[in-house]
């Protein structure tokens, strides 16, 4: 009985002993840590990957958004200068009209109106001429 257990297990086995079993069994357990290594090492890098990606991303838009600072500063001032621009070419305006009323003798008589003309603008030239 015991011969044709053994028998049995010799045709089964091919002739192998214990030794080469436990080898496959070892080269295999190698294989599935090594597999589990690749992929914690893939993990890895594609968390690598992104972090680059991001700190790529986040120097473009630092970038970007310094340089629209620098142009919406740029347009502020441009816009501050065409203002004044403005202003003063409007208080000019309103100067040559006080002495275009003036001197085509347009006057309101009105005692209560606001846009009275009381005196000539000449006047006011030659008075800061002289204080000079």
């Amino acid at each position: 009985m015991w011969s044709s257990i053994l028998e049995i297990v010799l045709l089964l086995l091919g002739g192998l002993n214990i030794f080469q079993l436990i080898f496959w069994r070892v080269q295999r357990d190698k294989l599935v840590v090594e597999l589990e290594n690749l992929k914690t090492e893939l993990k890895q890098k594609q968390t690598d990957l992104a972090q680059d990606q991001y700190d790529y991303v986040f120097t473009q838009l630092s970038k970007l958004q310094k340089e629209y600072l620098d142009l919406q500063s740029k347009v502020r001032s441009e816009a501050n200068e065409h203002s004044n621009v403005i202003q003063e070419k409007c208080n000019e305006i309103a100067e040559l009209k006080s002495k275009v009323v003036y001197y085509k003798g347009l006057r309101c008589y009105r005692s209560d109106c606001g846009t009275r003309v009381c005196r000539n603008p000449k006047d006011n030239e030659t008075k800061q001429e002289h204080s000079s």
